[in-house]
C-alpha cells in the first residue's frame, strides 16, 4: 500500500511539474505577433536596419466583413444610381434632344445596369451564407512607430498605420504613412473576390 502511494505522489510530481513548465513558456500575444511580423516585413526595406530601435504599437481599429459587406454595397448602389439616372437622361433625349440620344449609350447603360443589380444579389447572397461570421474581424489597424537612422545617418522617429490579417497569422496588409494610404476594406468578405471575377469575366 505504502509502495502504491509512493508511485501516487511521484505521478502527480511529474504532472504538476509538466503543467509549471508550460505555464513558463509564454504563449506569444497578438501583440507579440504583429511586433515580429512588421519588423520582418520593414527591416529589409530600411536605409540601416541595425539601427531599428522598436518605439510603439497600439491597436486602434477593427474592420469587421459585415463593414466590408456594406462598403461594396455602396459602392455598386451608387454605380446603380448613376447608371439609372444617365439612362432617364437618354430616355428624355429621345423625345425631347434628339441629337443627343445615343442608342450606343442606352445599350451600354442597360448592360452595366443588369450587371450592377446582379452583383449586388451576390454581395446579399454571400453576406447571407456569412451568418454570425459577418461579426468576424477581417482587418486589425495599428498605430506603429519605430526609430532608425534616415539617409543622411540621422536618428529620426518614423510612424505608421499598420494594417494587418485576423487570427493567427496577423501579416501585414498596409503600412501607410499617410491617412489616404489606408485600404478602406482589407481582405474585402468570404466569396467577394471570386464573385467579381466571375461578373467581369462574363
Amino acid at each position: 500500500m505504502i509502495k502504491q502511494t509512493t508511485i501516487l505522489f511521484v505521478g502527480i510530481a511529474f504532472v504538476v511539474l509538466g503543467m509549471t513548465s508550460c505555464q513558463s513558456e509564454k504563449e506569444p500575444t497578438q501583440q507579440d505577433i504583429v511586433k515580429k511580423n512588421v519588423e520582418e516585413y520593414l527591416k529589409p526595406k530600411m536605409n540601416d536596419p541595425e539601427s531599428y530601435e522598436f518605439a510603439e504599437l497600439k491597436l486602434t481599429d477593427s474592420i469587421l466583413y459585415s463593414d466590408n459587406v456594406k462598403y461594396r454595397k455602396e459602392y455598386f448602389e451608387k454605380n446603380l444610381k448613376y447608371d439609372k439616372d444617365d439612362l432617364e437622361r437618354q430616355e428624355r433625349y429621345k423625345t425631347e434632344i434628339p441629337s443627343m440620344f445615343s442608342e450606343e449609350k442606352v445599350t451600354e447603360l442597360n448592360s452595366k445596369i443588369e450587371k450592377n443589380e446582379k452583383i449586388l444579389s451576390e454581395i446579399d447572397r454571400l453576406s447571407t451564407e456569412l451568418g454570425d461570421k459577418a461579426n468576424d474581424v477581417a482587418s486589425y489597424t495599428y498605430y506603429y512607430s519605430f526609430r532608425g537612422n534616415n539617409k543622411l545617418g540621422a536618428k529620426v522617429l518614423n510612424e505608421y498605420i499598420l494594417q494587418t490579417n485576423p487570427s493567427p497569422d496577423f501579416k501585414v496588409v498596409n503600412l501607410a504613412k499617410n491617412r489616404d494610404q489606408v485600404l478602406l476594406n482589407p481582405n474585402d468578405f468570404p466569396g467577394y473576390l471570386e464573385m467579381i471575377k466571375i461578373m467581369i469575366e462574363n
